[in-house]
């Protein structure tokens, strides 16, 4: 019998993993501080290259912190989108800061179409008010993935 007890057996297929990278443009990183206190912010993100991609201005102390420690956690979850929020994927990360302008530049076009589609005028302006001199990219590469798929837990329920 189903239970709310034990859901790793209800894991996010391919499919709608894929969906749910692609419908999402919100996502939670976190990191830890130096007294070992785990804190996490809320960013939009591109999934490219397997990988999760942020922004944010240098000076800030995740920066720092993920220079340190590139242990992270990115945390993405339907809400929001056709998917629902009873569709989540964590995925175990190391983070790389980047700061080169071959990266920069890449991402700034991507995440500026991926936020603006249809509106270059849009795009134009974002990647604008993004390219500034601390500017970094954060690239979050998974090493585990934890996914959870309520529609199967309801739909198991539902069948027994």
């Amino acid at each position: 019998m189903a239970s709310l007890e034990e859901v790793a057996g209800y894991p996010l297929d391919d499919e709608t993993r894929d969906r749910l990278f692609a419908l999402q443009r919100v996502c939670s990183v976190c990191w830890t501080t130096t007294e070992g206190w785990p804190v996490g912010v809320t960013h939009r993100y591109i999934w490219a290259r397997d990988r999760v991609w942020v922004t944010t201005s240098g000076q800030r102390k995740r920066v720092t912190a993920l220079r340190r420690r590139p242990q992270s956690c990115v945390i993405i979850s339907g809400d929001g989108t056709e998917l629902g929020p009873d569709r989540t994927i964590t995925l175990k990360t190391l983070c790389t800061v980047r700061e080169d302008r071959e990266t920069l530049g890449w991402f700034y076009g991507e995440f500026a179409r991926a936020l603006h589609p249809d509106d270059p005028e849009a795009q134009s302006g974002l990647i604008s008010m993004l390219d500034t001199p601390r500017r970094v990219v954060l690239e979050l590469e998974p090493v585990k993935t934890i996914s959870y798929d309520g529609m199967k837990l309801a739909a198991a329920v539902t069948d027994t």
